[in-house]
């Protein structure tokens, strides 16, 4: 594939996956942890459950829980905004598809393709006005960088016992990002461009086990350890500097100079992402659940110097939540007992490879409601809403406030024992 069809390939990825955030300049990001809106609703990471009473979407291990075979698909929406600005960014992007069917109500086994990590984002400076001879200049500085990690996803579910459950995730990366560094001198361009495929592994390890269960009450415990199997490698294109005469984003024949030299370079070990989280769940067994879950978070990266915005990577994270989950009732002949209620609060503290902290507090509010339609198809729209708050410790790079929303999972299911996929309405 020639260097041209190459950076026309990513410009088309970039135009459909379209978003920014704080953390995306600094090394390929942050990994997401939860991809639906049942999980974003209750400020969870996923581990626990939040789908059902016994079931998350996100962990494997709970699973054999569920009665029919779902696609699930999310839309993400984030908005971030500096305190002292007027203007604030909005990003969306389609999070994934899974396909997910339980076996027996002991196995389970899913399909699925994700964004992991969002490489988006945008930085200008201010303008200069300045005289030279006889003509006035304006001169200011763009830094732009897209694209980022997709992965393709297989993982399966199974009893220990009667009281305890195992999943398996395996992950394959791939994707490719983009970096621009430009100088604007009287709406002329001039860039510098490198271009960067990846491809990895990772795998993780769930476990759900039963610690006390009566007639009032039952109390679950939740855990999952993630590790790095072939951390992420690939290739870097780094162009040399060009007049960008037609404002095309790529050199060409238009451009100065007409042949723009490329330095091909391969990185190893540019993403490494390990992570343990530890979930405690209380069903009161009168359709509220209450948890807390506890996550720690490390890239342990060798280099990032080929694709990183900013000289720059998030090191590591960790997770503080608490957050408590209503489930409705799809038999209720009120529609508004049929609602499920999520709502939780959380504490994220960022790490960076320059000594730079970033602590983050948010609250979350989501709903969802099982539309009655034939049983066997059930139907369950999600909306989630996230909203919090980032506290800088270097006034030079991170904003004051940061507002997100995460909106919109729809899934479909249909009856486990189909052979094949009988897709109802809409669903959570």
């Amino acid at each position: 594939m020639s260097i041209r069809k190459l950076i026309l390939s990513f410009t088309l990825i970039v135009v459909i996956s379209n978003g920014q955030s704080v953390y995306n300049s600094h090394g390929l990001g942050i990994m997401k942890s939860s991809f639906f809106s049942s999980s974003d609703g209750a400020g969870s990471i996923g581990l626990v459950p939040t789908f059902t009473s016994k079931v998350s979407l996100n962990n494997p291990s709970t699973w054999s829980n569920l009665n029919f075979s779902y696609v699930n698909t999310s839309y993400f929406a984030h908005s971030v905004k500096f305190k002292d600005a007027s203007n604030s960014s909005f990003s969306s992007q389609f999070s994934g598809i899974q396909f997910l069917i339980p076996i027996r109500k002991k196995y389970g086994v899913a399909f699925s393709v994700k964004p992991t990590n969002n490489h988006n984002s945008f930085i200008s400076t201010d303008t200069s006005r300045f005289q030279m001879f006889d003509e006035y200049l304006e001169t200011f500085k763009e830094f732009r960088s897209g694209g980022g990690l997709m992965a393709s996803n297989f993982a399966f579910s199974a009893p220990i016992n009667s009281q305890m459950n195992v999943g398996v995730s395996y992950y394959y990366f791939f994707g490719s990002s983009r970096n621009e560094k430009s100088v604007i001198l009287n709406s002329t361009y001039y860039r510098s461009l490198n271009i960067n495929t990846y491809k990895g592994s990772k795998y993780d390890i769930y476990f759900s086990g039963k610690m006390f269960d009566s007639n009032n009450l039952s109390i679950n415990i939740y855990s999952k350890i993630g590790k790095s199997l072939d951390p992420i490698s690939g290739y870097s294109y780094n162009f040399d500097f060009f007049e960008d005469t037609d404002n095309n984003y790529v050199p060409s024949s238009n451009d100065f100079p007409l042949d723009t030299d490329v330095d091909t370079v391969r990185f190893e070990s540019a993403y490494a992402p390990n992570d343990f989280s530890l979930g405690l769940n209380i069903d009161l067994k009168n359709s509220v659940n209450v948890f807390s879950e506890f996550e720690l978070w490390s890239d342990n990266a060798e280099s990032s110097d080929f694709f990183s915005l900013n000289n720059d990577q998030i090191q590591s994270k960790s997770h503080l939540g608490f957050g408590l989950v209503k489930f409705g009732n799809r038999e209720a002949k009120d529609w508004q007992d049929k609602i499920t209620m999520r709502m939780g609060v959380y504490k994220k503290n960022y790490s960076y490879l320059s000594s730079k902290k970033l602590i983050e507090n948010g609250m979350s509010l989501g709903f969802g409601i099982k539309f009655l339609g034939p049983k066997t198809f059930p139907s369950r729209p999600t909306i989630g809403i996230i909203s919090g708050e980032a506290i800088r410790s270097s006034k030079e790079i991170f904003p004051d406030e940061i507002v997100s929303i995460k909106s919109f999972s729809p899934t479909r299911s249909a009856p486990a024992s189909l052979a094949s996929f009988c897709l109802s309405p809409l669903v959570k």
